[in-house]
């Protein structure tokens, strides 16, 4: 059997660097543009919300520098005095709070604890700043501008907080001033100088410690101008840049966040706020759009197209299991699993629209559906898996059918119908334009719909070649598997949306709501949204 290692043996040119990936059918960012819909100003890396004022009050004191400084005189200095502080950041919560999540550096910092007690000091310098000799990995991060580069600054550009001219960031005149300028209102001056000391001498000693814990990520925000701020960030609209094809400036990441707390208020369970996407399609399904927020209708949408997604997909993995275990010419291929699937399915001659109207519609249906594609993937049962999967689509098809018009005016409105593997395109490219067809010859379109799929999006993904995405190749007309890749789903947001209800003290340990959390939620209620 063909590997990926023979593969790069075998051929002339050297085209066997296969990647992994994680879409392999193209279709996963018609999800991702909703839930960057949905919740504007955050993504799945800007996990603490602390850093939005730690680097907003960073931007203001650079700017304060004299022009002589040395972190002034071109924009690798103001990389070089940003990256300090985030490892400094980095120390301080480390031997503070090493218990705390999601620190920028953190791995870095607790592998150079011994450091201070070896040569009396932590090198700043050495650990953080950046140079063209710099050794990968041998500073705490790798990207030149540091975690704000990567990470969060695109964040604080959507949140009207910074601008970036000509390779510096700069902090905004309204919202990055007041920001900036509450979170100065959080830490002591003693804890003010002493940060930008270490920053410019790139030396950090354990007794600062007890000094800069005023810029701890956990700091306590209630009531101060601080976390003041942020609510009224979190509870603004969108912005200009979320105004829909009906020409109003959406509010759907407060919206968000007031479905997000109801659903942690009326359940005692753990982790409950993982389900509001699920939560929000039973809840669509059997309710008219106009009965719901405009938020909720958005999770509904982007549910929608992650289990329509993830239908496919498995269809894909029992394809590439298939694959895996036999030796078959493209025709071959399609007649063997169409008569292997058709032979699940138990069924005779039945036309597509007839099953479809046979198909028993229950709100556990996609639940239980999915969690039979959890056991026939776990089990390796790969025909299982192709039935699961299709007959999953179906069920979603025939679910929604009473939505269609609202759920293509949602995408329409937010921009979202020209996103690749949005769910009317998919309904209407798998199952309404087949539903004449005999259910055996649905089959085999599906399947052949889906390979070409995929060896379309991986060339086009290729772009100059240097990687490698299929999973498949066709040589002489036979399938030559690569590698099996399981569905997979999308990541939304929720896990930052809930770090950030805990930093300001909406949610507790116990992931109940606070007094506070409380207040703001009864305050969204009585609230005409």
């Amino acid at each position: 059997m063909y590997t990926i290692e023979s593969y790069k043996q075998l051929f002339w040119a050297k085209s066997g660097n296969f990647t992994r990936g994680r879409d392999p059918l193209g279709i996963q960012n018609s999800s991702i543009a909703v839930y960057s819909t949905l919740l504007p100003g955050m993504t799945n890396l800007t996990l603490r919300l602390r850093y939005y004022g730690f680097y907003l009050w960073l931007l203001d004191k650079y700017h304060q520098l004299p022009e002589s400084d040395g972190f002034k005189q071109n924009h690798m200095g103001q990389y070089t005095f940003i990256r300090r502080a985030e490892l400094i950041l980095a120390y301080l919560m480390k031997n503070k709070f090493p218990n705390e999540q999601s620190v920028i550096g953190s791995n870095f910092a607790e592998s150079k604890i011994r450091q201070e007690k070896e040569i009396g000091y932590y090198d700043i310098q050495l650990g953080a700043d950046k140079t063209k000799t710099t050794v990968k990995g041998s500073v705490y991060w790798d990207y030149t501008s540091g975690a704000l580069g990567q990470y969060y600054a695109g964040s604080l550009i959507n949140m009207g907080l910074i601008n970036i001219k000509e390779n510096f960031f700069e902090r905004t005149e309204e919202k990055g001033k007041e920001l900036s300028e509450a979170y100065g209102a959080s830490i002591s001056q003693n804890c003010s100088q002493l940060l930008l000391k270490r920053i410019n001498e790139g030396k950090l000693y354990s007794n600062d410690f007890e000094i800069l814990k005023d810029i701890a990520l956990n700091q306590n925000l209630v009531n101060t101008p601080e976390g003041d701020f942020y609510i009224k960030m979190l509870l603004n609209s969108d912005g200009e840049k979320s105004k829909t094809a009906l020409d109003y400036v959406s509010e759907q990441r407060k919206e968000s966040i007031q479905l997000f707390l109801g659903i942690i208020q009326k359940s005692k369970e753990r982790k409950i706020w993982e389900n509001m996407p699920q939560y929000s399609y039973h809840l669509c399904v059997s309710s008219k759009k106009e009965e719901v927020s405009e938020a909720t209708y958005g999770w509904y949408y982007y549910y929608l197209n992650e289990i329509t997604h993830h239908s496919l997909e498995t269809v894909f993995w029992g394809l590439l299991v298939e694959m895996e275990f036999g030796n078959y010419s493209l025709q071959q291929f399609l007649k063997e699993i169409t008569e292997k699937v058709i032979q699940n399915f138990k069924l005779k001659n039945i036309v597509l629209k007839d099953y479809i109207e046979q198909l028993n519609v229950q709100p556990s249906s996609i639940s239980d559906n999915l969690d039979n594609i959890s056991d026939a993937v776990k089990k390796k049962f790969s025909i299982d898996g192709i039935c699961y999967g299709i007959t999953t689509l179906l069920h979603l098809f025939k679910d929604n059918i009473p939505n269609s018009k609202d759920i293509s005016d949602y995408a329409v409105n937010h921009f979202l119908n020209t996103k690749n593997g949005n769910v009317i395109d998919v309904f209407e490219r798998y199952v309404r334009n087949n539903k004449e067809l005999e259910f055996k010859e649905f089959v085999k379109k599906v399947i052949h719909t889906i390979l070409n799929e995929h060896i379309a999006v991986a060339y086009k993904k290729m772009g100059d070649g240097e990687k490698n995405l299929l999973k498949f190749l066709i040589e002489d007309n036979y399938l030559v598997h690569i590698e099996t890749m399981e569905p997979n789903f999308t990541s939304p947001r929720l896990k930052t949306l809930f770090n950030f209800t805990r930093d300001l003290d909406l949610v507790n340990e116990e992931q109940k709501l606070t007094v506070v959390g409380e207040t703001i939620l009864e305050h969204l209620n009585n609230v005409e949204v």
